[in-house]
């Protein structure tokens, strides 16, 4: 199973989201687009793990969640990684980090690593758009999101399954952050 932990997006979040990835399709940018329905902030990419490893994996991040008030993340920037002038990566986030999120991913990542886990280092909250398709072309200026900050109260597992039409996320279970 191809496993990560994320905190999902809600409609209005979803919807400026894809505003943003329209308006950069509409300017040119060569990406490969994720799908709206996939847009997730990452807690916890796991990666490959055995079916029968999940039952541990489960546990742990039922015994994390709660160790977590719920909390808001802005989506008020549009960015790239490694940077605007050479995109890899096209992102929708906060402008400023978000410690809070921070504390989610340290508090998720310190069970599963218990368990074996390692996870990269950093924890930027972000939506991902696209990732660059061919050469380097810089990101073109476009207007971010002017919505509400999305609240995060809820984890999910997600299996991904890569697929012809792209990849799939399957839910596996929910876990409520404290209140």
């Amino acid at each position: 199973m191809r496993l990560f932990v994320a905190a999902d997006l809600d409609d209005a979040s979803r919807e400026a989201c894809a505003g943003v990835a329209g308006s950069l399709r509409e300017r040119g940018w060569p990406g490969r687009w994720v799908a709206p329905e996939n847009y997730h902030l990452t807690v916890a990419f796991l990666g490959s793990v055995d079916p029968a490893r999940l039952p541990e994996v489960l546990e742990a991040v039922r015994v994390a969640a709660p160790r977590v008030t719920a909390f808001e993340v802005p989506l008020d920037t549009v960015g790239a990684f490694p940077n605007a002038r050479r995109p890899r990566v096209v992102w929708v986030g906060p402008g400023v980090p978000v410690p809070t999120f921070g504390t989610l991913c340290s508090v998720v990542r310190s069970e599963l690593a218990a368990l074996g886990f390692t996870f990269e280092p950093h924890a930027d909250a972000h939506v991902t758009l696209a990732r660059a398709a061919g050469p380097t072309v810089a990101l073109p200026a476009v207007d971010p999101p002017r919505i509400a900050p999305l609240r995060i109260a809820e984890l999910t597992i997600y299996e991904s399954f890569t697929e012809r039409a792209g990849a799939r996320y399957q839910v596996v279970e929910r876990f409520r952050l404290a209140d």
